[in-house]
C-alpha cells in the first residue's frame, strides 16, 4: 500500500526575518519544506537558517530540474518567499504547480527588479519615480543632464537593505557612484553590470512611509503603516527610526488606496509585502515593495499596535481565505497606543572586548521588545545602510511625551554602549 503524501508549505529561503514563518505554519499543524536559493548562498543569510523546523530541505544548487522533482512528490499547499532572496526563485517555482497558492508569474520581472517594477506601474498610469537603467556613467549623466534635475539616487537594479544606495547632487557624484558600485557584487551574488539611476524625490516637503501589507486572491489589507525618519551616513540615507501611523491620520487612507494599485500591478496577489512609498505634494509615489514580510520588525508589535500582523493574517492568507476575511474585519485596540521604531546606530567600529550593556535600554519605561546582534559579534561595524544596523526596538506609550523622553535618553545610552564594548 502506497501512503498518500500530506500537503506541504514550501517555504524558499526562510532565512534572517523568514525563520519565523516555518514556526507560523508548523504551529497550526502544517509541515514545511525549506528550499534554499543560490542567492542566500552566503554566511549573511545562511547562518539564521533552522534545518530544524522543515521536513526536509531542496537546494537550487543541485538543479532546477531536481529541486522541482522534490518538491512533486508531495502534494503542495503554497509557495512562500521567506525572504526577498527568494522572491526570484519562488517565482520560477510557481508555473509547475498550477493552482497553487502564490505570486502572479506574469508580474514576476517586476517584483525584483526596480526598473521594471517602476515600468509596471508606469504602464498602469500610476505613480513612480522617474529611471534611468544602464551600465553606462556617459548615458546616466546624459539623463541626469537632459532632466535638469539637481538631485539623483543611484542604486543597484536588484539589492536590499539599503545596499549600495548612493544620493548624489552632482554630475561628480553620480560619477564617483557608478565607479563605487558597477562590478560589485551584491549580498545575493548579483554583479552589478548596471545601476538605476532615479529622480530624488524626498524634496519639497515630501514624507517617506512604510507600509506592510497582506493579500489573499488579489484582496489586500494594509496591517501597519510607519512614518520614516531617515539621516545621511556618507551618501546614504540611513534609517533612524520610524512612527506608528494611526487609521485616521490623511496619510493612511491615501498610502492604503495607491498601496490596493501597486500591488495588484505587481501581480502580489498572495502572501505578504513591504513597501516603501513616499508622500510627495502631488501624492504618493513608490519607491520599492518586496513581496515578503518586512526584514527589521517584531510582528508581536505590530499585533499588540494594529490588532494584526503580517505574520498573524500570512497562513490564512496563502491556506484559509475565509479566515483571513474574517481576521481583517477585526477591531483594532482601543485606546489607541504610540509607537517608535528605534534603529540601533553605530558610529563608530572596531574589536569588541567588553560584552554589551543592554539592562539600561531595557529599563527605559517604554521599553518594548529589542532585536540586536551586539552580544554576538566579536567586531562591531560603523552603520552605513541596514545590513550593517546592529539592531533595533520599539518604544511603545499611550503618551507619545514619555516616547521621547525615552528615546532622547536611549541614544545617549548608545553613545556610551559602543564605548564600553570598545573600551574606547
Amino acid at each position: 500500500m502506497t501512503a498518500v503524501p500530506r500537503a506541504v508549505v514550501v517555504i524558499v529561503d526562510p532565512v534572517r526575518a523568514g525563520i519565523k514563518l516555518a514556526q507560523l505554519f508548523n504551529g497550526l499543524g502544517h509541515r514545511c519544506v525549506a528550499v534554499l536559493s543560490e542567492e542566500s548562498d552566503s554566511e549573511f543569510w545562511r547562518a539564521s537558517f533552522r534545518p530544524q523546523d522543515f521536513l526536509f530541505t531542496l537546494h537550487e544548487a543541485d538543479g532546477f530540474d531536481a529541486l522541482v522533482a522534490g518538491l512533486r512528490g508531495h502534494e503542495v499547499a503554497c509557495l512562500v518567499p521567506g525572504g526577498e532572496s527568494g522572491v526570484d526563485l519562488a517565482d520560477r517555482l510557481t508555473p509547475y504547480f498550477p493552482g497553487v497558492p502564490a505570486l502572479d508569474p506574469a508580474m514576476a520581472h517586476g517584483r525584483r527588479d526596480k526598473f521594471h517594477m517602476a515600468e509596471l506601474l508606469a504602464a498602469r498610469g500610476i505613480p513612480s519615480i522617474p529611471h534611468c537603467r544602464t551600465g553606462d556613467v556617459e548615458t546616466a549623466l546624459k539623463w541626469y543632464r537632459d532632466r535638469g534635475a539637481d538631485r539623483v539616487v543611484v542604486k543597484p537594479l536588484a539589492g536590499t537593505s539599503a545596499e549600495g544606495v548612493h544620493f548624489c547632487a552632482s554630475e561628480d557624484e553620480v560619477r564617483a557612484a557608478f565607479g563605487e558600485l558597477t562590478g560589485t557584487v551584491s549580498l545575493f551574488g548579483r554583479t552589478n553590470d548596471e545601476l538605476l539611476v532615479q529622480s530624488d524625490i524626498s524634496r519639497d516637503g515630501a514624507v517617506e512611509f512604510t507600509v506592510n501589507s497582506v493579500s489573499s486572491r488579489g484582496h489586500h489589507h494594509v496591517t501597519d503603516v510607519w512614518r520614516m525618519r531617515r539621516r545621511m551616513v556618507d551618501s546614504t540615507a540611513v534609517c533612524v527610526y520610524s512612527e506608528l501611523v494611526h487609521p485616521h491620520e490623511r496619510e493612511y487612507g491615501l498610502l492604503a488606496d495607491y498601496l490596493q494599485d501597486v500591488l495588484s500591478a505587481l501581480g502580489i496577489d498572495n502572501g505578504t509585502a513591504h513597501s516603501e512609498i513616499m508622500v510627495t505634494p502631488g501624492g504618493p509615489v513608490l519607491i520599492e515593495t518586496g513581496a515578503r514580510i518586512e526584514g527589521a520588525c517584531d510582528p508581536g508589535a505590530a499585533l499588540t499596535l494594529c490588532g494584526r500582523s503580517q505574520n498573524s493574517l500570512l497562513p490564512a492568507s496563502y491556506l484559509d481565505p475565509q479566515a483571513f476575511e474574517h481576521a481583517i474585519t477585526a477591531p483594532r485596540p482601543v485606546p489607541a497606543l504610540y509607537a517608535r521604531h528605534v534603529y540601533l546606530l553605530s558610529p563608530v567600529e572596531g574589536k569588541v572586548v567588553n560584552p554589551p550593556a543592554l539592562e539600561r535600554i531595557r529599563a527605559l519605561p517604554t521599553f518594548y521588545g529589542m532585536d540586536t546582534t551586539l552580544d554576538a559579534v566579536e567586531v562591531l561595524e560603523r552603520t552605513v545602510n541596514l545590513a550593517t544596523c546592529p539592531g533595533n526596538l520599539y518604544l511603545v506609550s499611550p503618551s507619545q511625551e514619555r516616547i521621547e523622553e525615552d528615546y532622547a535618553a536611549l541614544r545617549e545610552i548608545e553613545r556610551e554602549l559602543y564605548a564600553d564594548m570598545l573600551a574606547v
